[in-house]
């Protein structure tokens, strides 16, 4: 009998069962499919290390980033230019230089200057709040993006900004979400680096794992709590824990839980879909071509692709030939999931040449040399009121053995999963601290 069972081996669960584990306490992570990292899965392409989840982390990041130093992993720089697809055409900038928007013409420079008040109002209300915990924006929750852009008078910097980043990298329109998630996403703000991992971001949850009584291929079916103990019946047998940790989709939460309606309001949170299609080309790309970006998001108005990024960019072209990832937003996403992989193959070379031109003879028509990733559940969406399920659910949890952890407790990002997973571990070691004290 393990006195915590983590479910889920996502950054979440990985990041509770190793808070737990560095506390002393004796954890067992179980996690369904044959590897641990759930969304965060690296791969080996056309000589390319390609990202079919997660793509990448940022010096923005609290937690994703020491805690990779602190299992020696190195972090690299990806390239820092970058590209919005807007009016029609790639406009390139760098978001380390803030001013480039306004030179591409991604934010022209009269429409910055009417933009200014609303910046400065948006720059003091970010004051001393984090990007990690959901619950930093609480205050926006009950309003909508598009409410909330009127009122600070950014409407332009929203349509023409955060629109087409929220997009690229969520998949999701600002416009049905709250003000407090997109509020959270503009806070990490122009002016940071883009980071990756030498060997992929897999290696920070392959480490993570290695260091955990990690059991691949069990898939819980049921938890049953009782005021003592906790049961979980899976896939390969029946184990008992003192606390059980769910860091799974939300989704998935009902269908091995009896959850009561607290739980039940987290478990209802919704996800974008994804459709991620790696193209292999014969060559790295010229500094021309997509504007000489890692990284090329879209205005949901501009087609179907949501976001592309190069695999050389971001020094992960160990040969020859590189990868261009195409990513579609949710609606497309749904519609193109029910093709065969060859029909979608063909759909994003068509996409990608209709931005990229010069690249149709470069691209490789090896099945192998392409790769097709359906993701069903890519991102939590944050519609308005979505905080209040999450606030009232971590007062609830107080008294309770099986917690909840997981993206459905969290921002779309990676780092806020991992503080999901960090919040639930904590809760049941001051638990046990308060316990030892009497």
């Amino acid at each position: 009998m393990s006195e915590v069972l983590v479910i889920g081996a996502g950054i979440s669960g990985l990041t509770a069962a190793w808070q737990l584990r560095s506390a002393g306490i004796e954890v067992t992570v179980l996690e369904a499919s044959d590897r641990p990292g759930g969304r965060i899965h690296s791969v080996n392409m056309n000589e390319c290390t390609i990202e079919t989840g997660a793509n990448f982390i940022t010096d923005a990041y609290r937690l994703i980033p020491p805690l990779s130093r602190s299992l020696g992993i190195k972090l690299q720089a990806v390239r820092s230019d970058s590209a919005i697809i807007i009016d029609g055409h790639i406009r390139a900038f760098r978001a380390d230089r803030p001013m480039t928007t306004i030179r591409t013409g991604i934010l022209p420079l009269k429409t910055t200057i009417t933009q200014l008040p609303g910046l400065t109002r948006f720059a003091m209300h970010c004051r001393n709040r984090g990007t990690c915990d959901p619950l930093d924006w609480v205050d926006l929750d009950s309003l909508s993006a598009g409410e909330w852009s009127e009122k600070m008078k950014l409407t332009a910097f929203a349509e023409r900004g955060w629109r087409p980043a929220y997009n690229g990298f969520y998949f999701q329109d600002i416009y049905a979400s709250s003000a407090a998630a997109v509020a959270a996403m503009a806070a990490h703000g122009l002016g940071q680096q883009t980071l990756t991992m030498p060997e992929g971001l897999s290696s920070l949850t392959d480490a993570l794992a290695a260091g955990l009584d990690l059991r691949t291929g069990v898939k819980a079916t049921h938890i049953d709590e009782s005021a003592t103990s906790v049961t979980v019946h899976t896939s390969t047998g029946t184990l008992r824990a003192d606390n059980v940790i769910v860091a799974v989709p939300g989704p998935h939460i009902s269908g091995i839980t009896d959850p009561n309606r607290f739980e039940a309001a987290v478990a209802r949170t919704s996800y974008s879909a994804g459709l991620l299609v790696a193209l292999g080309t014969d060559r790295h790309l010229h500094p021309d071509e997509l504007s000489g970006a890692y990284g090329v998001l879209a205005h949901p108005d501009e087609g179907p692709l949501a976001a592309m990024c190069v695999a050389s960019r971001a020094g992960h072209a160990h040969g020859a030939g590189d990868v261009v990832t195409c990513m579609f937003a949710d609606r497309p996403a749904h519609e193109l999931a029910a093709m065969s992989d060859a029909e979608i193959i063909s759909f994003s070379r068509n996409a990608l040449l209709t931005r990229a031109p010069g690249l149709e003879n470069a691209l490789i028509t090896d099945p192998v040399r392409n790769l097709v990733i359906r993701v069903p559940y890519a991102m939590p969406r944050s519609a308005p009121g979505r905080l209040s399920h999450i606030q009232a659910y971590r007062q609830h949890a107080q008294g309770r053995r099986v917690i909840l952890a997981g993206d459905s407790m969290a921002w779309p990002w990676t780092d806020s999963a991992a503080f999901a997973g960090k919040w639930a571990a904590n809760l049941i070691i001051e638990r046990r601290t308060a316990s030892a004290r009497g």
